[in-house]
């Protein structure tokens, strides 16, 4: 036997305190009727079947309970094995819209130098499936985990800092959306146990305005994510564009130019805390060539796996069992309490 989901089998550890519930039950319900009634009195209306029952009703819980919590891991009959090839990784591309972007310090500006790079990486990289995340102050999923190439470039084209409303830049929260988007699903779980490589693409110019962001990176270094971290922009502060157009500059509530610049450290303290890669984009040396290689090297350094040559999924006769046990339980305090009332 194996199971689709281990990591739930510690929810078994809730029976011992159920068992321990379910006896203090039983005991504070047979001193509650002899305190109403007196022992005398209960031996004559109940007698001994009425502790049987009693205690039948709460092991039928216990059991039910525990068939249930048993068959949240997945529990599969699994036999033989046989080797598997991988399919590629799963890319998530974290591209930063926060209205800094817009600056044209790199040209046609940082945000149209991170997208060229965003288009070269996935069209140099084989196989798998991609995604685009785009984040400013909150995250947004712009394309789901996808292998159509032709509508993960038409919605990469649509990345612009308009597409979210509340403006400035949050990388902990993208971070930990990216992380949940390489979760397998269920029916990923259920179909294969085995697990690809999960990839995080990282553009941004590194300007950070809220929170603490370390533990969201060690999450993704935990889970086996790589992370790369491409820097977009140049050191000299420049001014921020409101539009597009470039009609206009971004200013303070004191009317006051905003300026922004590019920040290496921070980037690349987000690529140590995630034993990534960090990477400088420019104009003149675009960074695609190295990156996807290092994607394609990951993707491919460990291809064939062994995986259960047959799986039948048992979780349901376990629910099916647990759900019986419980309807039992209710169905067993009729029949003993119409039983005495036909005595």
């Amino acid at each position: 036997m194996c199971f689709a989901w281990p990591d739930n089998i510690g929810y078994l550890l809730f029976l011992m305190p159920l068992a321990v519930i379910l006896g203090y039950g039983v005991v504070r319900q047979l001193h509650a009727r002899e305190a109403v009634f007196g022992p005398a009195l209960i031996d004559a209306m109940m007698g001994r079947l009425s502790l049987r029952v009693l205690v039948v009703k709460k092991l039928l819980i216990f059991c039910g309970i525990a068939l249930l919590l048993f068959a949240l891991a997945g529990p599969r009959f699994c036999s033989g094995g046989r080797p598997v090839l991988r399919k590629g990784a799963d890319i998530v591309f974290m591209l930063d819209v926060s209205r800094s972007m817009r600056a044209r310090d790199v040209l046609p500006d940082r945000l149209g130098q991170a997208k060229q790079e965003i288009t070269s990486i996935s069209r140099a990289v084989t196989g798998g499936r991609m995604s685009i995340l785009l984040f400013a102050a909150s995250p947004l999923v712009q394309c789901p985990l996808t292998t159509d190439r032709d509508a993960f470039d038409a919605l990469l084209g649509m990345a612009s800092p308009d597409l979210i409303e509340e403006q400035g830049t949050s990388f902990r929260a993208a971070f930990e959306l990216a992380g949940r988007l390489l979760e397998p699903t269920l029916e990923d779980r259920m179909a294969s146990g085995v697990k690809g490589e999960k990839i995080v693409v990282l553009l941004s110019d590194g300007e950070d305005h809220t929170g603490e962001v370390r533990s969201a990176v060690q999450q993704l270094k935990k889970a086996n994510v790589h992370l790369f971290v491409i820097g977009v922009g140049m050191r000299q502060p420049v001014v921020i564009p409101l539009d597009d157009a470039g009609e206009g500059v971004k200013r303070d509530e004191h009317d006051r130019v905003i300026m922004s610049s590019f920040r290496p450290e921070f980037l690349q303290m987000l690529a140590r805390e995630a034993a990534g890669f960090y990477f400088r984009s420019s104009a003149e040396h675009a960074v695609y060539k190295e990156v996807s290689e290092s994607i394609n090297r990951i993707a491919s350094a460990s291809r064939w796996v062994m995986e259960p040559g047959e799986r039948e999924p048992l979780y349901r006769y376990f629910v099916a069992a647990g759900l019986f046990l419980l309807l039992t339980e209710t169905m067993v305090g009729r029949a003993a309490g119409k039983r005495r009332s036909c005595s």
